[in-house]
Order: C-alpha cells, then structure tokens, then sequence
C-alpha cells in the first residue's frame, strides 16, 4: 500500500469516529481503549506498521485530539514539541525550548510528562519544570512559565515527572513547591487560580474522581494521598502513605473504581486499597506483596487487579500479577524479560514491553496467555501507546510508529 492511500485510508477512518487519546492513560484517565474494535488476533508477523519517523529521547507519551498527533522529545539540548499528522507522520509544526536537564541516575535525561490536548491547546510539561501552552493548529505560544522556579520545587531525582491535568477550567499539575504541592493554573493565560499545602512532589499525576456525588483532585505527594476540592483546593481529606523520597517514590497514579481507591508503588511502598464513605477515606488493606508497580498502572477489571510486580532493575525482574480485589491475594504470577505498561480494550490486554515489544494478551483470574507479539521500537521503551480509532501511536528510544490494529470487517 502506498503512503498517499495508507493517509487516505486514516482520513477516512479518523474523520468517521472521535476516538481521541488527549492526555495520560487516555480519555478517561485509566488506561482503558473504548474505541472502534480492535483485532484480537494477529498475523505471524504481527499488524502491520504504517508509517515511522525518528525522534529524540524522552519518557513522555504520544497524545492524539482534534486530529493531531503530538510527542514531546528531546534532541541535543532542546525540548521538541512536534504536532504530525496521525495518518501519514507528517509534521504540521515544531516548538523548541533549550533545556539542561540531567537525570539523577543518568538514565534518560528526555521529558517525562506527558502533555495534554484540550480546547485547541496543547499543555506541556517538562522534567525541568517549564511549562507551555500552544495553539494546537499553529503551535504558537499562548503562555509559558518556568513553574520549577516560580513555586520553589526541589521536584524529584528524576526531574518534574508529573502530567498536566486539564479541564475547561483549570490546569492542574502537581509541583512540590513552597505553599504549592499543587496548583490551578487558568488554561487561558496560565494565571494562578490557587495553590495548596506544602509538601514535596512524587512523580505520580492528579485524577479527578467523583465520591457521593462530589467530584474531588487526588494528588500523591510525598507523604500522603491528598483529596482536594478542584474549585478551591481546599483539602477534604488525605491519607499517610509510607515514606518516600527524592529517588523512591510513588509513580503511578491512583487507580479509582466505585467508591474505591488503588494505590500501589514499588520502594517498599506496597499495595494500599481503601474505601472512601463518609468524606473520608478508610484502609481496607495494605499489602507488601500484592502488585507493587514500578512506573507503570496497574489494570483493575472485574473483581481483580492486573500489573507489573517489581522494579526493571532489582534481581530477578518484575513480574505479571493477578490478584484478588477483595483480599489482595496473588491468584498468579508470569516471569517477564522486563516491565512494561498495560492497555485494556474489553477483555484483552495490549503491553508494550521496554524492550519495545508490543504484546497482544488474554488475562483472566485463571491464566494470562500471549496471542501476538512483534518488536516495534526497541529497548528502552517506558511510554504508553496512544490509540485512537484502532491505530496505536508508539514511542520509542530513536522512533515514533503507527500500527494498525483495527480489527478486520468483511
């Protein structure tokens, strides 16, 4: 197939549904594709790949909305913001921003957060704190901020890790700050609309969740889980969690489910579940050997939680887990060659593995069993996909690719 009829083919596709992918974890924030269907089997040689393009290095997620594609990358000493075009990996228009940042551990020294689309903005965040707003159709500055320096962060060993959270109303994103864990930005001219506590940053990202019928910001600082009020940040309650610090520290974000709340991260952190009734939040248990993620979130579906155990680098490496909503116990455990992140689209699972893998998977409570794989980016990959009308948007160390992994109609 040509390039011109692959682009005509997604034009086609993509002006038909409103499938987007605009911010972390998707739509609704939590990992899960509901879009066109997807296939749930693949071909030996895997689905096919339609189009690749290089980038630079950098942890930030490709996002897609309003018919754009964008991936934040780093090349030599400059942040890259680069809008595509989703069907053919065209580029529409690139904003640089010199940066110098260095990873406490030398790993990879690219953004990590992940931007957000919203109302004909992109929202970007960087590891350095600098914070920009762009048109999405031109790629012009709207506003920007050096947000590190303006609140007084002392971030975290991996830089400023957490994802903008964007609303019609507010910004929201966590910062570490002096008197400013968190703050509300105006997404219009990034004007503070308030701030809130004083407590150092995890790299985890603000949710909304809604409880008795009130809509709460969950933010995981450094010592706490925290439910604020999004108009005002006013605190309605928060919850000790174990001691963290600069280099260990909570990186997935909650997980929210009915009136329940997930929280798990590795470093001796655990597994924590609690219930929130009554305005506040109560323990239902917390376990050092449920699911203890790394970086990555972990998959709540039908009474069970589905993860990666362990850290990339500790001995013997993590592994895949299944536990049991209701007591945390491991009903399985599948030895993995690394970690990796996890999508769910009904009740398949697709895993892009940081060796670049992408992985076509059926777990239930009794079994997990691979039903595809194919090398797509190479080593070492730590984003999330962006899945948009069945096409998977996927970044690597030195590339950005499109799969199509619709499924077939006769």
């Amino acid at each position: 197939m040509s390039r011109f009829s692959v682009g005509l083919c997604l034009l086609l596709v993509l002006s038909a549904s409103g499938s987007d992918w605009p911010q972390l974890l998707g739509p609704t924030r939590d990992a899960v594709y509901s879009g066109p269907a997807l296939a749930q089997e693949w071909p030996a040689d895997g689905p096919p790949i339609l189009w690749k393009i290089e980038v630079g290095e950098g942890y930030s997620n490709p996002i897609v909305g309003e018919n754009r594609l964008i991936v934040c990358h780093r090349l030599g000493t400059n942040l890259v913001v680069d809008c595509l075009d989703p069907r053919n990996g065209q580029k529409h228009w690139s904003f640089m921003h010199g940066m110098k940042f260095q990873d406490g551990a030398y790993f990879d020294s690219g953004p990590r957060p992940t931007p957000t689309i919203r109302g004909g903005k992109v929202f970007v965040h960087n590891t350095d704190g600098y914070l920009v707003c762009l048109g999405l159709e031109d790629g012009k500055k709207i506003w920007s901020q050096n947000a590190k320096a303006q609140f007084k962060s002392s971030a975290t060993w991996h830089g400023c890790v957490s994802s903008p959270l964007v609303t019609d109303k507010a910004v929201f994103l966590q910062i570490g700050g002096s008197n400013a864990a968190v703050v509300a930005l105006a997404p219009e001219s990034g004007k503070l609309l308030w701030k809130a506590f004083d407590e150092k940053a995890s790299a985890s990202s603000p949710l909304l969740a809604t409880f008795d019928g009130k809509q709460q910001l969950l933010v995981v600082s450094r010592s706490a889980l925290h439910s604020l009020d999004p108009e005002t940040g006013r605190e309605s309650w928060s919850r000790p969690t174990r001691k963290q610090s600069s280099g260990n520290v909570y990186c997935a974000s909650p997980i929210v489910f009915g009136d329940n709340i997930f929280l798990s991260g590795w470093y001796n952190l655990g597994a924590l579940l609690l219930r929130v009734k009554d305005g506040q939040a109560e323990k239902i248990w917390l376990l050092d050997n449920a699911i203890s993620t790394h970086y990555a979130n972990a998959i709540v579906y039908e009474g069970h939680i589905y993860g990666y155990h362990g850290h990339a680098w500790e001995r013997g490496g993590p592994n895949l887990r299944c536990i049991e909503i209701a007591t945390g116990k491991v009903l399985w455990e599948e030895p993995q060659a690394g970690s990796g992140t996890i999508i769910r689209f009904g009740d398949i699972f697709l895993i892009l593995c940081d060796t670049g893998e992408l992985q076509l998977a059926k777990a239930t409570p009794k079994e997990f069993k691979v039903k595809g794989r194919v090398q797509v980016v190479g080593r070492t990959t730590r984003s999330y996909p962006a899945i948009a009308d069945g096409f998977a948007y996927i970044k690597g160390p030195k590339n950005l690719v499109c799969v199509d992994l619709r499924a077939k109609t006769d």
